[in-house]
């Protein structure tokens, strides 16, 4: 991300260790964790973060911009958080001040799993701020207009925008493809790029995925477990239809 380098990444939704382990064996750059929409409790979460390859970023999204959800996301080992709803730069400040310990934020220093059961803990302390990512999600019209005061924050290391949740918001409910949805996203795209702060958003197809990329989006959710499972079965099952 700090490199503006592309990164490829999945939802999880599903809530048993195996599906993280299973995509865990693909090449995947990062996975997000969903505890906003998905059946995932801390207990859920933690036992899923073990399951994922040292190799692959773990982000949360957490339930809502909150500092005890945070700070348990962080401290049971997630590398970072995704943070929705994210409307204005006061709340971009919540974010950054839930993830980081002083004198930056007000992060509580229990880092249990985090930092080996305590064991490593000068260690974690000493790099916990700087190798803390903290992504915030643009979802209203209100996001969208207050843009460039979030993203400038310091501690903002990236943006996400939510397409499905921006559409309702910009008058085009279940319309993401709308061309004000676009033209909105194109125009925090130049803000992000003027700013130096990368943004991602959600595809479910290449199709899809490559036009965002080739916009500049370069945090990209290419699918979600759940709709992976569901089109492997799907076209398995076409390839049968003569």
């Amino acid at each position: 991300m700090k490199n503006n380098q592309l990164v490829l990444g999945s939802w999880i939704t599903i809530p048993h260790p195996e599906v993280v382990e299973i995509l865990s064996m693909n090449d995947f750059d990062w996975f997000l964790f969903d505890m906003e929409h998905a059946p995932i409790t801390v207990e859920i979460l933690e036992n899923l973060l073990r399951a994922k390859s040292e190799k692959i970023t773990s982000i949360v999204r957490v339930p809502k911009n909150d500092l005890v959800y945070i700070k348990q996301a962080l401290d049971i080992g997630s590398c970072g958080v995704m943070v929705p709803m994210v409307n204005d730069v006061k709340e971009a400040s919540m974010a950054v001040s839930y993830s980081k310990y002083p004198p930056i934020g007000i992060r509580g220093t229990g880092a249990r799993r985090a930092s080996g059961y305590y064991i490593k803990q000068d260690e974690y302390l000493k790099n916990a701020n700087a190798e803390t990512t903290v992504i915030v999600q643009i979802e209203t019209a209100q996001a969208v207009n207050n843009f460039e005061s979030i993203i400038s924050k310091d501690g903002v290391d990236g943006w996400f925008i939510g397409p499905n949740d921006l559409a309702a918001s910009l008058g085009h409910l279940g319309d993401p493809s709308s061309p004000v949805v676009m033209e909105a996203m194109d125009r925090m795209l130049k803000i992000g790029k003027k700013v130096g702060k990368p943004g991602g958003t959600l595809a479910f197809n290449v199709k899809q995925a490559k036009a965002l990329i080739k916009k500049g989006f370069t945090i990209m959710a290419v699918s979600s477990d759940d709709f992976l499972i569901y089109k492997a079965a799907n076209d398995l099952l076409k390839s049968f239809i003569y």
